[in-house]
């Protein structure tokens, strides 16, 4: 099953992804056309149903990445403010996948305004007038949803990362309040070893699923530094034993056997673009071990977390001479 899943993935999302980003550098800034609802089928239920429905979100998102890493930041606003103007992404979810996708896409156009320089965004505030209130809407929706709260696992520490992310554009304390208490229920779900009791439970996922819950919490950790906010001391420095956890594995993956027993398969993408929290990470740690593990992987590129990690997060490495 997990292999059927892969294909069908492989082919329909990064193959057409591909094709969606050529599609977007001739026509840079056609809006496409807003899509009202997010709402496919479960990632795991429906594989094929699951890559049409996000095909469009997701080439609005590559667009949209895109243009930040051009520094087109014309193009950038027209995009988001195209969508805003339609109140994309607000309409009903009858599933639970949506939830999930919105609170992705909400972070990711978050972040990519989180690159935009200052005098751009004092230089458009009109469209920020329009930009804002729906970034706070999808921060809300995503806040409010009962299809992640119950969860207690990853999505809710990506919830928390989209509530502090847009909190933080916006200038809204309270969502970036919101979003810590959800980023602290991930930083105080980690075990003595490192491991996420949670994620362990994924079976031979879990893994991928420990290196995809290490993403927002390191990206929430960095945003709220500006806060003076430390999140890496929480917890007794957890986030640095689920990283430690994470970097034995990617140098080692039979070191995770020392979590769980059950042989571990991994999405490609686990040990490449999921590996985006090293760039912040390093920058603020220097940890000896990452130059190596980085270097071999840049540039990272993850849609949830503006496009280009690497441009927007990290630093010169030291020389390998």
């Amino acid at each position: 099953m997990h292999h059927r899943i892969l294909r069908v993935l492989t082919a329909l999302l990064f193959v057409t992804g591909a094709s969606l980003m050529a599609i977007g550098h001739a026509t840079a800034c056609d809006v496409p056309a807003p899509l009202k609802s997010i709402d496919p089928p479960g990632f795991y239920d429906d594989a094929a149903g699951y890559a049409r429905a996000v095909q469009p979100m997701r080439g609005f998102i590559a667009k949209l990445n895109k243009a930040a890493e051009a520094g087109d930041w014309s193009c950038a606003l027209d995009l988001l403010h195209g969508w805003a103007s339609a109140d994309a992404l607000m309409g009903p979810i009858s599933g639970y996948q949506g939830y999930y996708e919105r609170s992705w896409a909400g972070t990711d156009f978050a972040l990519v305004i989180l690159r935009m320089p200052n005098e751009v965004k004092v230089a458009h505030a009109d469209k920020f007038a329009m930009i804002d209130p729906w970034l706070r809407r999808i921060a809300i929706a995503t806040r409010d949803a009962n299809a992640i709260n119950h969860l207690h696992n990853n999505l809710v520490y990506w919830a928390g990362l989209n509530l502090v992310a847009i909190g933080t554009v916006t200038n809204q304390p309270q969502l970036i309040d919101s979003g810590l208490i959800r980023t602290r229920e991930g930083i105080h779900d980690i075990g003595p070893n490192g491991a996420l009791e949670r994620e362990v439970k994924r079976g031979d996922r879990a893994l991928h699923y420990h290196t995809f819950a290490l993403l927002p919490l390191v990206f929430t950790a960095e945003l709220v530094q500006r806060r003076n906010i430390d999140l890496y001391k929480e917890n007794d420095h957890a986030i640095a034993r689920l990283a430690n956890l994470v970097i034995d594995a990617v140098r080692d993956p039979a070191s995770f056997a020392k979590i769980t027993p059950i042989k571990q398969n991994l999405f490609p993408w686990t040990f490449q673009d999921e590996l985006s929290w090293m760039e912040p990470y390093y920058a603020r740690t220097r940890d000896s071990r990452l130059p190596a593990l980085i270097a071999s992987r840049r540039p990272f590129s993850e849609w949830r977390l503006g496009g280009n990690v690497t441009t927007a997060w990290g630093v010169s490495l030291p020389s390998s001479e």
